[in-house]
């Protein structure tokens, strides 16, 4: 079925003064006069060209004809199968007539409008038809996820640190703070557990999108480890609210203890799982004064031992455990945490508290 709206390039609710415009103007660059001592070939084609133009003319100018038509073309554009299109497209070794058409008035032809729309709409198809992309592996968007995940909290844990964490000073003697002068560089306690309570909630988040991956359960033991040890460590600054809050997050160092149990038990080599959950176990026994949570983590952190002697945060909370027993086992904590700061490659927060944990327990 021929395209009149194409044979005269206008937009297809073009009005009856664009049609006529258009017409009038094609037909004029078709005009036999034109072509005076043009090759016979030309001729015949301007000639085809003006009878394709008056019968296209005949039926847009008529109205009803025109309505007709367009229902028509409506219906044949409805009912075409797919499969036509790329039929009907030229095969690459077929010869087509390159010559060009003198082009439409910018007011006959819209910016945009497609001079031919079957033939890119089949090759459109066609394209379209290639083998389907292979569906990604399973185990990439949990690992994905996680990854994200982990560089939010880092992120957030760094920033923290940087603005909020007091800075290490020499060790000449304990660091003297007039109360009546305000530190401008003195954290906002509010803000800074308002961003510990933001990477708990991403935390749980994860867990719950991808529950069987160890490394979710580690990152939700992190978050609820730093979300109570940011009190414990600010306990002998004498503030009530700060030792009030503490007491009442001490449940979170058991969650976080399920948590690295979970990680554990979905990665059983995991010595980071098996250091942290030692770790926070001790330090909820020696907040509540019970020596079977403190046997029970010194169990697991010499598990992590077992399973990396390299491990920094195995070594560090070794050290813990041993000072936390009752006895405290002081000389075998102290060799902990002094090789701890042998090992290569050590992180410097672990460097910094293992100095620290010298600094207390050496005398």
């Amino acid at each position: 079925m021929h395209d009149h709206y194409e044979t005269l390039q206008v937009h297809p609710k073009a009005d009856t003064e664009a049609i006529r415009a258009a017409y009038g103007r094609m037909c004029e660059r078709y005009a036999p006069e034109r072509l005076e001592g043009a090759a016979e070939e030309l001729q015949q084609l301007a000639r085809q060209r003006r009878e394709a133009l008056d019968h296209a003319y005949a039926i847009l100018s008529d109205p009803q004809l025109r309505a007709a038509y367009d229902a028509e073309l409506a219906a044949t554009a409805v009912t075409a199968e797919p499969d036509d299109a790329v039929q009907e497209a030229p095969a690459e070794d077929e010869e087509l007539d390159y010559r060009p058409l003198p082009p439409a008035g910018r007011q006959e032809r819209p910016p945009g409008f497609d001079t031919q729309p079957t033939r890119r709409r089949a090759r459109a198809q066609a394209r379209g038809r290639g083998a389907a992309r292979p569906p990604l592996p399973e185990w990439v968007a949990p690992t994905v996820i996680v990854a994200v995940c982990t560089f939010a909290i880092v992120l957030t844990t760094l920033i923290t640190t940087v603005l909020w964490a007091p800075t290490p000073t020499a060790v000449s003697g304990p660091q003297i703070i007039d109360p009546n002068v305000a530190d401008p560089a003195q954290p906002n306690m509010e803000q800074m557990l308002s961003q510990f309570e933001a990477q708990v909630i991403s935390a749980r988040q994860v867990v719950n999108n991808i529950p069987d991956h160890p490394n979710a359960w580690l990152q939700l033991g992190n978050a609820l480890y730093d979300s109570v040890m940011v009190l414990r460590e600010r306990l002998d600054q004498g503030d009530l609210n700060v030792q009030s809050l503490y007491i009442e997050r001490l449940p979170r160092w058991l969650e976080a203890a399920d948590a690295y149990r979970r990680a554990s038990e979905l990665d059983p080599t995991s010595a980071l799982a098996h250091a942290d959950l030692g770790a926070s176990l001790c330090y909820y026994g020696q907040s509540i004064n019970d020596q079977n949570y403190i046997r029970e983590g010194t169990i697991e952190v010499e598990r992590a031992l077992e399973l990396d002697i390299m491990e920094g945060r195995a070594l560090l909370g070794a050290g813990i455990c041993y000072i936390f027993a009752d006895p405290p086992r002081r000389s075998e904590a102290i060799e902990q945490w002094q090789r701890l700061l042998l090992l290569p490659d050590v992180e410097p927060g672990l460097i910094f508290q293992a100095r620290q944990l010298l600094l207390e327990h050496a005398q």
